[in-house]
């Protein structure tokens, strides 16, 4: 158990969202807080649809430093924050926030470390490259928009976006020029070096082997050994797409080691500086 001291200037971060009870973010930014030996503390609060915008007038109200944001309140978030505070070139683009921080002036200010958490953990975990790299992004929610903005800022040849919507990713496609939507997902999954699924298909909040986690957002036939694959689902760890890419002999890239390193961009967003991304993973694996 973690040696957390609590007194009168201890500064509180959280995760705000719904659901949160499955939600590693405590572990993971608990351990760093201790490491670093700052005197911050992280609790999940579960905050429904309707209370988005009372939980961020919050912040200022009760001096809330920082939060992470998860499910269904990125999108939300960035809405309220364009009104009320603060947003960076990411979240205009993108419409989607998931880390906000309370700032010396009073005022909110809202990002998102979704899509470089993902290109960073790529990076540090395969010999994938995302300069120059073609891209297949499935999913078209607000993870989604941040992951193709990453990839293009961090020089993706070419980003395509593979949706059950074909509007939704339209939507996002429409503000880069080297992103489309696929049309012909075989074709576009056989061109693609790197493949990030986005969506929570395949999600498990137990995290066990169930007919849920058994599900997966494409044909696992189509994967290779050619290809990278992230999926952002981290229970269970090794989805039904990670498996399928693994046996094929792909690289892969689990959705805990992409939690971690947009975590760390949480944290230098937050405090200045960031904790070691391997001591959270393992902080994340010993909980479970």
């Amino acid at each position: 158990m973690m040696n957390i001291q609590i007194d009168t200037s201890t500064r509180l971060a959280a995760i705000i969202g719904n659901p949160v009870e499955q939600s590693l973010s405590p572990t993971i930014h608990n351990a760093v807080f201790e490491a670093l030996k700052v005197n911050w503390v992280y609790l999940s609060f579960l905050v429904e649809s309707e209370k988005v915008r009372g939980a961020l007038e919050a912040m200022s109200a009760l001096g809330i430093a920082g939060y992470s944001v998860t499910m269904p309140h990125k999108n939300e978030v960035a809405r309220v924050v364009r009104e009320i505070g603060e947003v960076d070139e990411i979240v205009r683009l993108t419409n989607s926030a998931n880390t906000v921080r309370l700032q010396r002036n009073g005022k909110i200010f809202a990002t998102n470390t979704d899509g470089q958490g993902a290109c960073n953990a790529i990076e540090a975990s395969t010999s994938q490259r995302i300069g120059n790299c073609r891209a297949l992004v499935v999913g078209a929610g607000g993870t989604a928009a941040a992951v193709v903005h990453s990839l293009i800022d961090n020089g993706a040849a070419d980003v395509v976006i593979f949706n059950r919507t074909p509007k939704h990713a339209e939507q996002i496609s429409e503000n880069y020029d080297n992103c489309r939507v696929s049309r012909d997902i075989e074709a576009d999954v056989a061109n693609a070096q790197l493949i990030i699924n986005t969506t929570p298909v395949g999600f498990d909040p137990a995290g066990l082997t169930s007919a849920t986690a058994e599900q997966s957002p494409l044909d696992v036939a189509l994967i290779n050994s050619s290809h990278t694959v992230l999926d952002a689902v981290y229970r269970p760890l090794e989805t039904k797409l990670l498996r399928a890419a693994r046996t094929s002999g792909a690289q892969t890239v689990d959705g805990l080691e992409m939690l971690v390193h947009q975590a760390a961009l949480q944290q230098q967003f937050w405090l200045g500086q960031s904790g070691d991304t391997k001591l959270m993973r393992s902080a994340a694996l010993n909980s479970c």
